[in-house]
């Protein structure tokens, strides 16, 4: 039987349950370099060999341990906490403490064996949080344009609403030109880049969001498994004859990427000639407008994974095969 271990991660702490030879054991580290060093220390001590990692994804508090780990040689493997918790529910489990979480999370890897995870290059982490930060300000900067829609305000209110704006603009431009000089400097970064945007319709905010934001393809075995991520993947339910709900999209996957995929869907379907046959055999189909959106961009994704994939060149031929 694989030794096994599941990891509760907090901003501070880690709780840890250990499956191994027949036994279970619990401890609680810090969530830093030394809780990880402890932890390896522990692991040696009570001779769980080679245990096969089991990390429910919290984004940045989940990263530390999940390479420290992985960079000792340890199968590591990040699973997303939807899946945690309708295991949980699976077990009929009532309890919510880190302690059980973690022996939830042990059992459901020894059941499920999930897919090793690979971490991401230095210069896509920073990708990543470049991508956040310019979110994060183009969003205070419609907060503050929206601002100025009041008439009623000061001129001293409004030179500071103006003075506001030009700053984040200005910080905007800093963080974007930064984004392009890390992929421009970087053969296999400029590469991919270059790959999806070779897509007509498809533009640089969302060859951005599958670089930084995307694990690499390495990480998924099949288009279905990428476009999951980016929560495209059809949702159906039915059961027996009588109930049967519309098919829709699961929305389980990344938010921020399925934002700019849309949007890209768009331009795709009124610019791109290579998918118009698609388009329209949907609509053939009696399929409504944003249903046909949602099936653009499941497409592209599945496109995208295959180019990416092969580290090839668009090829509509293939793309759309009968």
């Amino acid at each position: 039987m694989q030794n096994v271990i599941g990891v509760d991660v907090s901003k501070k702490k880690l709780d840890i349950c250990a499956l191994f030879d027949g036994k279970t054991r619990k401890k609680i580290v810090d969530n830093s370099v030394s809780g990880f060093k402890s932890l390896r220390n522990w692991i040696s001590k009570n001779d769980i060999d080679n245990p096969h990692f089991c990390i429910e994804s919290t984004g940045c508090y989940s990263e530390g341990v999940a390479e420290f780990f992985h960079e000792l040689g340890f199968k590591v493997s990040m699973v997303n906490p939807l899946q945690i918790r309708s295991f949980r529910n699976s077990k009929l489990i009532r309890q919510k403490t880190d302690s059980v979480d973690a022996q939830i999370i042990a059992e459901f890897c020894l059941q499920n064996a999930p897919a090793a995870w690979k971490p991401r290059s230095p210069e896509q982490k920073e990708l990543h949080y470049l991508n956040v930060r310019i979110s994060a300000i183009k969003a205070e900067l419609d907060r503050s344009s929206n601002a100025l829609e009041n008439k009623n305000l000061s001129k001293l209110i409004l030179k500071s609403i103006h003075d506001e704006i030009k700053f984040l603009k200005n910080q905007i431009d800093l963080l974007e030109n930064e984004v392009r000089n890390i992929i421009n400097s970087n053969k296999h970064l400029k590469e991919k880049f270059d790959r999806i945007t070779e897509i007509k319709g498809v533009g640089e905010k969302l060859a951005l969001a599958i670089i930084a934001d995307m694990p690499d393809v390495s990480n998924f075995q099949k288009s279905g498994q990428f476009s999951a991520f980016a929560g495209v993947s059809p949702s159906h339910f039915q059961s027996g004859s009588s109930v049967c709900e519309k098919s829709h999209i699961s929305r389980l996957g990344s938010k921020s990427i399925r934002k700019v995929l849309y949007m890209s869907a768009l331009v795709v379907k009124n610019h791109n000639p290579h998918f118009q046959k698609f388009v329209q055999k949907l609509q053939k189909k009696g399929k409504a407008p944003k249903v046909i959106i949602v099936a653009i961009m499941r497409k592209l994704m599945c496109i995208l994974f295959g180019m990416l994939k092969n580290s090839s060149n668009f090829d509509p031929k293939l793309a759309f095969y009968d």
